[in-house]
């Protein structure tokens, strides 16, 4: 019965010295389940606090295995949802990606339809897909947004009521997440959030090339990375 036991632990060696998650629990549950025939035949009576606590680590270990290979599944998009991926979301990972779009709706707006209306909270995150956008701030068309381009991401950033108004000039085809839902979905997945942020970050760049945008909006972006 020692080999039993010098088998486990062994195991337990080889799984704390390998670095992927998935292989450690893995050996971890076939070290544990080599300990049981000793436990079971070291004393004339098994030792059931032994067994016991080994059963429940393996069980603990299977669940979790089960997760990770649900989480290594390859992700398939569609024909949609890869063009957006591409455009938009390549420092995400495919998964991730998936996740946002969980939370998000495909909406479309007409000409003339407002996206988002100047000094009111900013309840949604867009992402403009198809078509064009007028900004405007007190009236003033200040600049376009196009494919690729977000409405109300200084909302999300700044959590302050919007800057500018956005109307569709053409029909305009477009993502929408609540900002409750994303703020909640990002703050709880930290590596997310900072690439989410990341995004963001770019997208306001190529705007602030556009000058009626960069003097409209300087000084709500210069509090955001002020604070």
């Amino acid at each position: 019965m020692n080999y039993w036991l010098h088998l486990g632990n062994i195991l337990y060696l080889l799984a704390y010295s390998v670095r992927d998650i998935l292989w450690l629990r893995i050996l971890t549950v076939v070290a544990t389940l080599c300990l049981m025939p000793y436990y079971f035949c070291c004393t004339a009576r098994p030792l059931l606090e032994p067994i016991g606590w080994c059963s429940l680590f393996t069980l603990v270990n299977l669940v979790q295995i089960a997760r990770l290979i649900m989480e290594r599944r390859p992700v398939f998009l569609g024909e949609e949802e890869s063009r957006v991926y591409q455009m938009v979301f390549s420092t995400v990972s495919p998964r991730e990606f998936m996740k946002l779009l969980s939370i998000a709706q495909w909406k479309k707006a007409t000409d003339g339809q407002e996206l988002l209306r100047q000094h009111e909270p900013v309840t949604h995150l867009s992402l403009l897909t198809a078509g064009r956008g007028d900004v405007e701030v007190d009236g003033r068309h200040i600049a376009d947004v196009g494919p690729g381009q977000f409405v109300g991401e200084m909302g999300f950033l700044t959590q302050q009521n919007a800057s500018a108004s956005v109307t569709a000039r053409l029909p305009v085809e477009y993502l929408c997440w609540p900002i409750d839902q994303l703020r909640g979905l990002v703050e709880d997945t930290p590596q997310l959030h900072v690439k989410v942020q990341g995004i963001l970050g770019t997208d306001l760049v190529k705007k602030l090339r556009q000058e009626g945008y960069a003097v409209a909006h300087a000084s709500k972006i210069m509090g955001t990375y002020e604070s």
